[in-house]
């Protein structure tokens, strides 16, 4: 199974990312401030893209396609 989220780098000095806008996509960015990290995911074209959490914390993310008729 490959991985849809890419790892984004954090500035350790003021916990800042740098991310362009990618043309024609529709990109997600999640910031988790307990853990420190962040993750760009491409959303999905016709469905839901779903963060869960758990305990506060980015626990997964869900991915529910469908295919218009």
């Amino acid at each position: 199974m490959s991985e849809r989220a890419r790892f984004l780098e954090v500035n350790p000095d003021d916990m800042t990312i740098h991310h362009a806008i990618e043309p024609g996509k529709v990109v997600l960015l999640i910031l988790d401030g307990h853990q420190g990290k962040a993750k760009a995911i491409e959303a999905v074209h016709h469905g839901h893209t779903i963060i869960e959490t758990a305990k506060g914390k980015t626990a997964r993310i869900r991915f529910e396609e469908s295919e218009l008729f």
